[in-house]
């Protein structure tokens, strides 16, 4: 994966976690350790 479409998932995982922290706090942080998770464990996996 390049650099670009790997800042345009930063981006867009970004955004969720924007968006979710005007429902709930709770939601927020949900989504937001989901997505760090994910996002750790791809990056582990691609090495």
């Amino acid at each position: 994966m390049n650099t670009k479409t790997e800042g345009t998932f930063t981006i867009i995982a970004a955004l969720i976690v924007l968006f979710s922290a005007m429902w709930n706090p709770l939601v927020s942080v949900a989504v937001s350790a989901v997505t760090l998770i994910g996002f750790s464990i791809y990056k582990f996996v691609q090495k």
